[in-house]
């Protein structure tokens, strides 16, 4: 005898795809509704599961159980696609991948007929068809008044429910209900059927929602690469950036010192020399006078006055008038090292061995190149504490 189609709107899949806990309800409304398509069955249009034949009732329960059963199937394939796309854990997926395989030996076995995606899609368009015979609602069968009557049990003839409806009004919840227990006649299989498409429609929400948090955990892990990348690439930029600007400084201070190489001591064209900051009397080569601006800028931070400098540059007509004044203190004309534009006499305290602005001259200044020279050190040759070098 072939079964008649049962009267679900064609949406059905798309809707069983919302929840795991709409298959469920499906499952337990195909205990409760009998349908009838044609008059040859015994019973013509709809009919409370109650008054319907045993036999029939176990019929229409397995074949409602068959139809959903196909639909989860359909729906715990597309999750399998979706958790492996996305690659998360695979005892989840062999989960999934066992029960729908149990599930489909279960529908094999109710129907002699195996369900395959392009079967049950299939499946699918038929309903979508008009029947050929037309569906007539009979007149309710009249209740024995004396009969006790179960409110769980009893359904309105006036009301029919349609399985579809109930995809359509029911929410699905985010955790799996139980399935609720039959309120009709089905056998072994149907029973069977139902605790499989449970069991499936579990798996199914569970991998779904490991697939959810893996594409989620996956954006942020691609985010934050991405973050870490464009920081990565901004330090590099300025690393490199720090050090262009550092190697065109010392190919500067190198041009500078090979400016001067041209000229005799204490014969350098003042357009040649550089000055300072904090003293516009002050003309050095440029690379010694770069350095003692940076020097200043730590002795003022350190005592809160700036570098006293009593002589930089000397011409040679200078180192001659030095010569005639101050006698052995100033070098021979045309020798000194004042006449380089590499040397200065400091004042404020530096001109004395053992201040404190002497004792912070000799820590700090040689960072920066500037120097004491050993002969005018104490105990040197020619003791000077004022008189500096610049050695860079």
């Amino acid at each position: 005898m072939s079964r008649p189609a049962p009267t679900r709107a064609a949406t059905h899949p798309v809707r069983l795809a919302q929840g795991a806990v709409v298959t469920v309800l499906a499952l337990s409304m195909c205990a409760m509704v009998t349908v009838s398509a044609n008059a040859r069955d015994g019973g013509t249009g709809l009919m409370p599961a109650a008054f319907a034949p045993e036999a029939a009732q176990v019929e229409r329960a397995r074949a409602g159980a068959v139809d959903v059963a196909a639909d989860a199937i359909e729906v715990a394939q597309t999750a399998q696609a979706e958790g492996a796309e996305v690659a998360i854990d695979a005892a989840e997926l062999e989960a999934l991948q066992a029960a729908t395989a149990r599930l489909d030996e279960l529908v094999v076995e109710a129907t002699g007929d195996e369900v395959t995606a392009p079967r049950a899609a299939s499946r699918s368009g038929e309903r979508e068809e008009t029947p050929d015979t037309e569906v007539v609602t009979p007149a309710a069968p009249t209740p024995d008044p004396a009969a006790p009557t179960d409110p769980a049990t009893t359904v309105d003839p006036a009301a029919p429910i349609d399985p579809a409806s109930v995809f359509e009004q029911t929410p699905a919840p985010a955790p799996v209900p139980l399935v609720p227990p039959a309120s009709g006649k089905e056998d072994a299989t149907t029973a069977e059927l139902r605790e499989a498409v449970a069991t499936v429609a579990t798996l199914t929400t569970t991998v779904r929602q490991s697939a959810e948090a893996k594409r989620v955990a996956d954006a942020a892990a691609a985010q934050a690469a991405a973050e870490a990348a464009a920081a990565a690439a901004a330090a590099q930029a300025a690393a490199d950036a720090a050090a262009a600007a550092a190697a065109a400084q010392e190919a500067q201070r190198a041009a500078w010192k090979q400016s001067l190489l041209g000229y005799s001591n204490g014969r350098i064209p003042d357009s040649a020399l550089c000055g300072v900051s904090f003293d516009a009397s002050v003309r050095l080569r440029c690379d010694a006078a770069e350095q003692l601006d940076v020097l200043n800028s730590a002795y003022r931070a350190q005592f809160g006055t700036d570098l006293v400098i009593s002589d930089s540059y000397r011409s040679y007509a200078g180192q001659i008038a030095c010569k005639r004044t101050k006698g052995y203190l100033c070098a021979a004309p045309g020798t000194s090292n004042h006449g380089s534009g590499v040397a200065v006499d400091l004042g404020g305290g530096i001109e004395s061995f053992g201040t404190k602005q002497h004792r912070w001259m000799a820590a700090n200044a040689p960072d920066l190149s500037w120097e004491l020279p050993s002969w005018a050190a104490r105990g040197g040759s020619k003791p000077e504490a004022w008189h500096w070098e610049y050695v860079g």
